[in-house]
């Protein structure tokens, strides 16, 4: 009588056991992690990890991170476009300083949010003109562009220094 009972829970266990070691991933699990950092190495930098690279390489003062609500507000961009952004922007005012780069959602994204960026180089422009016509030609000759999903803007005399950092992390 006991041998009847107990077979369904010796049964029980040995299903619990045959399914948590096939969830454990055993040796599988570290293998894949060894191909998951290769991938990582190959992949494209983040637009964080690019802003920071910036950062340490390019000597920008007084500059404030740019929000989500900055990149709808400002540039009229719609966040569900983007995956990924950072930037920044001259927090005085008396400065057009400005960067930011974006990692769109598709191509089709990227053309998007390429427009609107373009829209704010005209802005920044005109803003410029009367009052500050050194920034006016910074702005007017800073890069606005596209490199695969990645959608950039560098309003900066370092412009083109933030764009060879951009260049080496995204392929």
């Amino acid at each position: 009588m006991k041998f009847k009972k107990s077979v369904p829970i010796i049964l029980a266990a040995l299903a619990l056991s045959a399914a948590l070691i096939g969830c454990s991933g055993g040796a599988t699990s570290s293998g894949s992690q060894t191909t998951d950092s290769s991938v990582t190495a190959t992949a494209n930098a983040s637009p964080e990890d690019i802003a920071a690279k910036i950062k340490e390489s390019v000597t920008l003062t007084d500059m404030q991170p740019l929000s989500e609500s900055d990149i709808s507000s400002m540039y009229g961009i719609d966040l569900n476009d983007v995956t990924a952004f950072a930037g920044e922007i001259d927090s005085t005012g008396l400065r057009t300083d400005e960067f930011l780069i974006i990692e769109a959602k598709n191509n089709e994204s990227a053309d998007r949010i390429l427009t609107k960026m373009k829209a704010r180089q005209t802005q920044r422009m005109n803003e410029a003109k009367n009052y500050n016509p050194e920034g006016y030609a910074t702005v007017q000759k800073s890069p606005v562009a596209k490199k695969g999903n990645y959608v950039y803007l560098f309003f900066s005399e370092d412009a083109d220094t933030m764009v060879n950092i951009l260049n080496e992390n995204v392929k």
